[in-house]
């Protein structure tokens, strides 16, 4: 047994050898790479690359820009073992070798994108470019940053040319060509984060019609959002040669149920052709996303409703919180696009800390109320089609029903409505009493409340309304240090 080497030296040693085999290894290069090579009339190896990374939701404007800008280039693809779990970009192909063993030449890889008007684009995921431009020759490479791995993922453009001013003009060719086509213009679209913290992902929608009479507010105010919203992008060149900006905020409060969604979907439908990009809670940490699909398509529109109840919210441990990433994207607008910005909430002294602390941002806010005796008669009025009303039954309907919202008197038509539906009858006043008493009673209250009614009949926004955790949300959001008074 002694005749046996150390093993401490013989494991230094056996290190020493592989690192020294490695050094002088020599493999053929791949197939892939040669025709890289041969494309380019050079190794392409020595050549600068350009690399752009995009969201991972560009996939079908990718597609559309890549087939407009290189219509005649021949796509190959490519395989590895594995590799549905590491990225490989021109690097990886040029060197032949994946992680997991060789590079072979292959089949490019497709996915379809649905993009929400019926269509699928059949996206390439993994693919070789061989183009020519103007006579010079050019490699662009697609391929996922992160298929299946940690970490968010985009897609990687890489472009490779014996010029680079040549391969600059090919990816700003297929950047113009994926504004150019954009499957987002002129849409509705929401932002939903994936599970893992790996990108998002894109959903098309089609809004609800709303008809302008549909819509009661109390005097003037619908003529004022109108003004502020419609009137602006109708009169835009005007403004923008009289040097007015066109980016403007607009924040509607009041109770909740008294019309403010309602408000929003109605200019929503009267603004057609723009881009529409409306954020939730779901979308929490996609807001400069969000924002960045409206710059790129202006006109557009992005909605935030219920912003008091995300405002305190933190997308990153350092972040000051969801509203204030909002203003600060709203703050980094070009004055002279077409953006508007609205938000609704039923808490305005939530959030106003953190709009008084970046002024401007906002610049109408209008107050919803819970509708008066006239608006609830035009509420009654609006949602009693089919329903049997006297003018007395009308006028007691009108005055019980003050303090409630517009969503509490179009619930109360419905429930007459349902009251005379196994009768296969109208409804009729007597109904709409009856739905009326099981309404108010006191079992409903919890009912009242989702309807936008104070159960206690106390204005939703009166004194005492602001409870003292909510003092402190409202300081906490505005990024504001606390009073010592209310510490």
């Amino acid at each position: 047994m002694s005749d046996l080497p150390d093993p401490g030296r013989f494991g230094a040693a056996m290190e020493e050898f592989i690192r020294a085999m490695t050094a002088v290894a020599t493999y053929e290069e791949s197939e892939l790479t040669n025709r890289i090579a041969a494309h380019l009339g050079t190794d392409p190896k020595v050549l600068p690359t350009t690399t752009v990374e995009l969201p991972n939701t560009e996939q079908a404007n990718l597609q559309l820009g890549l087939a407009a800008a290189l219509p005649d280039a021949e796509v190959l693809g490519f395989h590895a073992r594995g590799m549905g779990y590491m990225p490989l970009g021109l690097a990886e192909l040029l060197s032949g070798q994946a992680m997991t063993g060789p590079i072979g030449l292959g089949p490019p890889r497709y996915a379809g994108v649905e993009v929400g008007d019926g269509r699928i684009v059949r996206c390439i995921t993994n693919g070789v470019f061989l183009a020519r431009i103007d006579g010079e020759p050019i490699v662009i490479v697609v391929s996922p940053t992160n298929e299946r791995g940690f970490g968010p993922s985009k897609l990687r453009l890489e472009g490779v040319g014996t010029r680079d001013e040549a391969v600059a003009s090919v990816i700003a060719a297929i950047r113009s060509a994926m504004r150019e086509h954009n499957v987002f213009r002129r849409r509705v679209i929401s932002l939903h984060a994936d599970e893992r913290g790996q990108g998002a992902s894109v959903q098309f929608h089609t809004l609800p019609s709303v008809q302008r009479d549909g819509v009661i507010l109390p005097d003037g105010t619908l003529e004022r959002l109108e003004r502020h919203a419609i009137g602006i992008a109708q009169h835009a060149e005007r403004l923008r040669e009289a040097g007015r900006h066109l980016k403007r905020g607009i924040l509607l409060h009041g109770p909740p149920g008294t019309g403010k969604t309602l408000s929003v979907t109605y200019l929503l439908g009267a603004m057609p052709g723009r881009t529409v990009v409306p954020l939730t809670g779901r979308s929490l940490g996609l807001i400069e996303h969000a924002t960045a699909i409206a710059r790129e398509l202006a006109p557009a529109t992005v909605v935030f409703e219920d912003i008091d109840l995300v405002a305190a919210e933190r997308t990153m441990p350092w972040s000051q919180g969801v509203l204030f990433d909002l203003l600060n994207q709203m703050e980094g607008v070009g004055e002279d696009a077409d953006l508007l910005f609205l938000l609704t909430t039923n808490r305005p002294d939530v959030i106003e800390p953190a709009l008084a602390a970046r002024p401007g941002r906002v610049d109408l806010a209008l107050e919803i109320p819970l509708p008066d005796a006239a608006a609830r008669e035009r509420l009654v009025a609006l949602y009693a089609e089919g329903v049997r009303l006297e003018p007395a039954e009308l006028a007691a309907v009108v005055e019980r029903t003050e303090g409630v919202s517009g969503a509490f008197v179009k619930e109360l038509m419905r429930q007459a409505t349902l009251r005379a539906a196994p009768d296969g009858r109208n409804a009729s006043g007597a109904d709409v009493v009856a739905a009326l008493d099981e309404l108010l009673e006191e079992r409903s209250a919890l009912t009242r409340r989702l309807l936008g009614q104070p159960a206690h009949g106390a204005p939703t926004d009166g004194p005492g309304a602001a409870p003292f955790p909510q003092m402190l949300q409202a300081f906490q959001a505005a990024g504001l240090p606390i009073p010592d008074e209310i510490e």
